[in-house]
């Protein structure tokens, strides 16, 4: 995963907002009040969670029927696999992949920016209505939501048991 570093730190009133302090944007409401008052490096610890599902590597094809295949090499504890899933997006294929390894997670809210030259996703993830956010980022979008849907997996497995 990706550790979402930005070049420009700057200064402004909004000192509250982590993500503000660092470039100027602010976070999507939600997650700016809860991250209210961190530090940079607290922000990225903690909504960026490396945990018990590692992400080795992810590529996306066409299907038929406008779908897309995901295959990826994930670590879940110590076992390394190869999954695939077919889905409308890489999104729902890797949420289908999470599914199959027994991590149940569905994306409540998502919130994209453009920072730097990377890209940021904020994702509200759920499960039994146990809600967290996390963020990640990539060179795509694709990679960023990915990379955020992984992260708000291993928050909501710290915080509960997700085996469905």
């Amino acid at each position: 995963m990706h550790n979402l570093h930005f070049s420009q730190p700057c200064c402004d009133s909004n000192g509250a907002d982590p993500l503000w302090q660092r470039t100027g944007h602010a976070l999507p409401n939600g997650i700016r009040q809860e991250a209210a008052g961190m530090t940079w490096q607290q922000f990225v610890d903690e909504y960026t969670t490396n945990g018990a599902i590692r992400l080795g590597s992810w590529t996306v094809a066409p299907a038929p029927g406008d779908m897309v295949e995901c295959r990826a090499t994930i670590a879940y504890d110590d076992r390394i696999m190869s999954m695939t899933a077919t889905a409308a997006g890489p999104v729902g294929a890797m949420t289908s992949i999470l599914h199959d390894l027994g991590v149940s997670v569905q994306i409540v809210r998502l919130h994209q920016r453009r920072l730097d030259d990377r890209n940021v996703s904020f994702l509200l993830c759920e499960h039994d209505r146990q809600q967290c956010w996390a963020t990640g980022d990539g060179d795509t979008t694709a990679d960023a939501n990915i990379n955020a849907l992984i992260a708000g997996a291993n928050r909501l497995l710290a915080g509960s048991d997700l085996h469905s």
